[in-house]
This record gives structure tokens, C-alpha cells and sequence, in this order.
């Protein structure tokens, strides 16, 4: 089979048959087309040439990649050949390859100082600064991907019961609350900013920028670029940083792991127990007041 038609048959596999998200889709185009780009440097044009060898001279000419973005291009490309194998019958001998990677970077987490900071700075007589922050603000308070917020529709936003019911990965829906001040915001935007910006137009997305169009990803990731360099910030923030900056104070709080699963959306608590760092920071702060306090008692 000719790479190309392999690709464009397990691309059109996913998004129909599997019917995965589209942003999903997305990634694994990018990550098949730099595929398909280096098999055609070296002059191999079907799918059924391709060897581990092959595969492997690949992933490490990706080495300008961090380790979790070379993990993601290969589980994109044996996932193609998982598909192959199964649906097309063509051999699969790359199925055990994997990245050895022991370094497990912590996600970076803002204080609720730092987050009061961001949102603060916004200018509560401007509408787009008041929309704005209401995207940062919902990030933070509901957890959620900056995509899921991006995807909102009218129907998933409860503002009088003050909940979320957001469509995760794999279709999977869960329910989020929020707080009081972030129900009003909701309500004070969708009531006059929303209805202005779309000018008698209609959308079922419930988050829509000055012009009507949709939110996108990249909108938000301006945002809060700009106020990272605007407030001087030297921690590098992301979209991301908020939802890991929810998780963080969640357990900072005593709420136990299998409940931010559940509110962070992870079908696999092996995701959510990179967050583990916090419980085992408290830890070690209750240790060693034990000692101290011990210590105490035997000096006197």
C-alpha cells in the first residue's frame, strides 16, 4: 500500500469509524505528515518497506523534540501500523519500540497570589478585557483543557445550577462546579458582551470573540503570553499552567487524587499521580514538624 492511501485510511479511520476528537485527528496529522515526509527523503514509497530500523533512524532525527512531544510522534505512527496490521493485514514488526525517558518533569503551578496577579491586571471597564479574563478565570476554576473551553456550547453551560458539563477526550463527559463570581461573569458576558459581538448572528458556541467567530486555542495562548511579558513574570505560562495550577491546590486542599481524576478528566489515575509531588511535599513538611516537635519534648 502506497504511504500516502495508508495514512489517509487510518486518518479517515479515526475521525469516522472511531470518531475521535477533532483536535485529536489534528495531532496525528502533524505527526503523520513529518513521517511521511522523512519515508519520502529516503525514497520509500509503501508503507509494507518500512522496518524498525527505519522507524528508529526517525524518532531520533526528532531529537530537537522534547521527549514528550518524540513519545507522542511515536505512539502516533505505531498506532498506524497497529491499524494496518489489524484492518489490512500488512506486517508489523515496530508494535515493542518505545522511548526510554526517566525524567519526569512536574508541571509548573501558579499560587493563588500569582493567579489573583493575572487576573487582576485585566481592565474591568473593557469588555474584551472582561472576556478575557473570564476564559483565564474559567481555566483555573473548572480545571478544564483550554480546548474543552474552546469547545463549549450553550447547552453544556448551566449558569443558575453554576456547573459545566464538559466533553473530554474520548467523548467522555463529566460535571464541574464553579463559584459564585464566576457564575456572574458567565451571566454578565453571555447577556450583553455575547449578543453584541454577534450582531444578530447565531452560534451554538458559547465562547465567541469580538468579530462572532469561535474561540480558539492559540486566542487564549496570546493572552496569557502577553501578561506573563506585561507583568514581568519569569515562570513560563500556559493555558496548561492553570488547569496544573486547579489540580495543585485541590490537593493542596486534602482532596484526594481519585476525585481530581474524576474533575481533571483523565481516564487513568497514572496521569493525574504526576501531581503526587504535593502530597509528598506535605509529607515531608508534617515530618519534619514530628521531629521538631519531638525533639522538644526529649530536650526538655
Amino acid at each position: 500500500m502506497q504511504v500516502v492511501h495508508a495514512i489517509e485510511n487510518y486518518l479517515y479511520h479515526i475521525q469516522v469509524i472511531e470518531q475521535k476528537p477533532l483536535s485529536t485527528v489534528k495531532s496525528y496529522r502533524n505527526d503523520l505528515k513529518k513521517y511521511q515526509e522523512y519515508l519520502k527523503k529516503l525514497n520509500i514509497t509503501k508503507i509494507e518497506e518500512v522496518d524498525s530500523s527505519i522507524l528508529l533512524d526517525f524518532i531520533t532525527s526528532q531529537n530537537h523534540l522534547a521527549k514528550s512531544s518524540q513519545a507522542h510522534l511515536l505512539t502516533s505512527i505505531k498506532n498506524l501500523h497497529n491499524y494496518l496490521f489489524i484492518n489490512h493485514n500488512i506486517h508489523n514488526e515496530i508494535c515493542n519500540i518505545s522511548l526510554k525517558n526517566n525524567k519526569k518533569n512536574l508541571p509548573s503551578f501558579l499560587s493563588f497570589e500569582e493567579v489573583e496577579l493575572i487576573l487582576n491586571s485585566f481592565d474591568e471597564n473593557e469588555e474584551k478585557d472582561l472576556f478575557e479574563r473570564l476564559l483565564i478565570q474559567l481555566i483555573f476554576v473548572s480545571g478544564a483543557r483550554v480546548s474543552e473551553v474552546c469547545d463549549l456550547n450553550i447547552k453544556q453551560v448551566n449558569i443558575t445550577h453554576k456547573l459545566l458539563r464538559i466533553i473530554g477526550k474520548g467523548n467522555k463527559e463529566r460535571i464541574v462546579l464553579i463559584d459564585n463570581d464566576t457564575a456572574e461573569r458567565l451571566e454578565y458576558y453571555y447577556s450583553n458582551i455575547r449578543v453584541k459581538w454577534l450582531k444578530g448572528k447565531d452560534s451554538n458556541y458559547f465562547f465567541v470573540n469580538n468579530l462572532g467567530k469561535k474561540v480558539n486555542r492559540q486566542y487564549i495562548f496570546k493572552i496569557i503570553k502577553r501578561k506573563q511579558h506585561e507583568l514581568g513574570m519569569k515562570k513560563e505560562i500556559s493555558p496548561h499552567t492553570f488547569r496544573h495550577s486547579f489540580a495543585t491546590h485541590l490537593l493542596e486542599s486534602d482532596v484526594d487524587l481519585r476525585s481530581v481524576q474524576e474533575l481533571l478528566g483523565h481516564s487513568d489515575i497514572s496521569t493525574t499521580q504526576i501531581y503526587t509531588h504535593i502530597q509528598s511535599k506535605k509529607l515531608k513538611h508534617a515530618y519534619s514538624k514530628l521531629k521538631r516537635a519531638n525533639k522538644e519534648i526529649e530536650d526538655e
